[in-house]
């Protein structure tokens, strides 16, 4: 039987073994195409790294190959189902660490417990929002998870007085959520100043946005695989210009997705 594992982009030949957690891949196995296509679309605007398998023993072969950040596996598989996937995963030393979602529409307390007691990280029923997805994801993976979704974007900024940041003018928006943003600029703001900034978003009227920030930190350059540039936690913003800010998330990360589903996600905000 021939077997398929896809991935948004092509997996490399020479895929390396045992990739860190810092590479962000998610290994999606779901039989059904368009839940494996809404849920893989979501999590790479969210800059996920996503690989798609269609059977439990598809994935099993990718995992051959590289360890991902987590698996996220359907339990109605076709053969082996995801209980059995997971205790595969949890068994081998390998893999044994990565965490697991298990999502189903078996509801029952005792299929719950089963995957539970097997070592799975989270239990997700269906019908499912990408919110919820999102959130147990951040959960799974990270020592602190965030309450805000982070969204990769490119958005014109300037400071002050309407001055740019440096003199090249070149200062972009690079990450945004509701609380504060990422801001690549080759000359950062000092650790701890407050200064108004003033960003174009194309919902808000007149396409602009004003907020007062804090630089909470900054990166010079020294570091090849760091951005240059510096984050900002919003200090004082409207609940209108707050509220721009989740719309414009919202309306990004589901751009081109059904309404069926985009009725069901809120993923600005997720409290922990």
């Amino acid at each position: 039987m021939d077997r398929e594992i896809r991935r948004s982009e092509t997996l490399p030949q020479n895929a390396p073994k045992d990739t860190g957690p810092d590479k962000q891949i998610v290994l999606v196995v779901d039989a059904r195409p368009m839940r494996q296509f809404y849920t893989s679309i979501f999590l790479q605007r969210l800059k996920y790294q996503v690989i798609m398998a269609k059977t439990a023993e598809d994935a099993l072969l990718f995992l051959g190959l590289t360890v991902p950040l987590i698996v996220i596996a359907n339990h109605d598989l076709p053969q082996m189902t995801g209980l059995e996937l997971l205790k595969r995963v949890k068994h081998d030393q390998r893999t044994q660490n990565v965490p697991f979602i298990v999502y189903t529409s078996n509801r029952s307390p005792k299929v719950r417990q089963d995957r539970e007691e097997a070592g799975c990280s989270a239990f997700l029923c269906h019908p499912c929002s990408l919110g919820e997805l999102y959130a147990a994801v951040q959960k799974a993976t990270r020592a602190q998870p965030r309450r805000f979704v982070r969204l990769t974007t490119a958005l014109d900024v300037v400071v002050e007085d309407g001055r740019p940041v440096d003199d090249a003018g070149s200062n972009i928006i690079t990450a945004i959520s509701e609380q504060g943003m990422f801001v690549s600029t080759a000359v950062p703001l000092a650790i701890g100043k407050i200064l108004p900034f003033t960003f174009h978003l194309p919902n808000a009227p007149g396409w602009l946005i004003r907020v007062e920030g804090q630089v909470l930190f900054n990166h010079v350059g020294a570091n090849k695989r760091q951005i240059p540039g510096m984050a900002i936690k919003f200090l004082q913003i409207g609940d209108q210009e707050r509220e721009f800010v989740r719309d414009f998330i919202r309306q990004e990360l589901m751009e081109g997705l059904s309404p069926d589903h985009a009725q069901t996600i809120h993923p600005a905000r997720l409290e922990e």
